[in-house]
């Protein structure tokens, strides 16, 4: 508990901190600093390369970099540390980078509503940068979800290989997550929902972009009047964009909409640790849905008519990835 003025004071300096160094993490994969620092260089050397910035500049970056430990110091030259040294891949960058971009964005949204006189409730951003980085934060998703999920969830991976099968992407935004499944699966065609124009209109341009007007489908259409029957052989669904009230209708929908033996991947939000959870718990409400504990979300997804439930393992920093299968033909008969 704050039981000083200057308790407050030392706790804003500390999250100030921390919030400048988020920053410095997103400039050093933003700029080519990253690139430069894949091998030892000297602030002179980088500034050579990375013309956003003043070497002054760079050296304090890089200052704040090297006592967090993403960039280590010796005799003068820099380099990233081992552990961050991936994220300078292409599939990686935009990922991370798109995650602290869409975080201090948001953030800064939700302080701005603060001074409004009704609030404001739901994804209502219709900023381009901000609707961009929400979507990069997930490019990622598709790699890890075929190098580790798919191998455990039975003959997921060949369905996801077979000419004419489709994927639903509950939530598709700008579609960075759509465009990098059918770059992971080069058979594969995505529907894509969304009830938001904003994210759409960026959404369009960046299929057509992306050269995959052909495989990827963008709806204007809210999950819970989903029709289709049997066409998917996953499913990716984010609850927390979907109101608690609305969610068991949505679960019952794309449960009918995969085919049988189909998977959804039903991300959770609920953390573990105090501070973490009810920040979730914050944002969460931003964005209209309720976090979920994991026997929360079991159940929600066992009524919805799943047969197979389970919580993936994961770091403890991470949302709850649960999977749900719709029984197989053999087990419906």
């Amino acid at each position: 508990m704050i039981g000083k003025p200057e308790e407050l004071r030392a706790l804003t300096h500390e999250l100030t901190t921390s919030a400048w160094t988020l920053a410095a993490i997103g400039a050093l994969f933003e700029s080519k600093m990253a690139d430069e620092l894949r091998e030892p260089r000297t602030v002179a050397e980088i500034a050579v390369k990375c013309t956003a910035f003043t070497p002054e500049r760079i050296a304090r970056c890089l200052d704040v970099l090297a006592a967090i430990g993403v960039v280590v110091e010796e005799g003068g030259r820099h380099r990233l540390a081992d552990g961050a040294m991936p994220f300078v891949q292409p599939g990686m960058r935009p990922t991370l980078v798109g995650d602290v971009r869409s975080q201090l964005m948001q953030a800064l949204a939700f302080l701005d509503s603060a001074r409004g006189e009704a609030p404001v409730t739901g994804w209502r951003h219709t900023d381009r940068a901000v609707l961009q980085a929400q979507g990069d934060a997930s490019a990622a998703f598709p790699t890890m979800f075929k190098m580790h999920i798919v191998p455990n969830l039975g003959d997921l991976g060949a369905r996801l290989e077979r000419d004419g099968a489709k994927f639903l992407d509950v939530g598709v935004g700008v579609a960075s997550l759509a465009i990098a499944m059918c770059r992971t699966w080069p058979a594969l065609a995505v529907v894509g929902l969304d009830v938001a124009d904003a994210p759409l209109g960026v959404a369009r341009e960046n299929v057509a972009r992306a050269g995959l007007a052909d495989r990827i489908e963008l709806r204007k259409t809210a999950v819970q009047e989903l029709r289709d029957e049997a066409a998917f052989a996953a499913a990716w669904l984010q609850g927390v964009f979907i109101p608690k009230a609305v969610l068991p209708a949505a679960l019952r929908r794309v449960h009918a909409a995969l085919e049988p033996g189909g998977w959804m991947i039903f991300p959770s939000h609920a953390g573990v640790e105090p501070r973490a959870r009810a920040v979730g718990a914050l944002v969460t409400d931003l964005w209209v849905g309720e976090p979920l504990a994991q026997a929360e979300a079991e159940k929600l997804l066992a009524d919805a008519g799943f047969a197979t439930v389970r919580a993936l393992p994961g770091p403890p920093w991470a949302p709850k990835l649960m999977v749900a299968q719709r029984a197989p033909i053999a087990e419906s008969a």
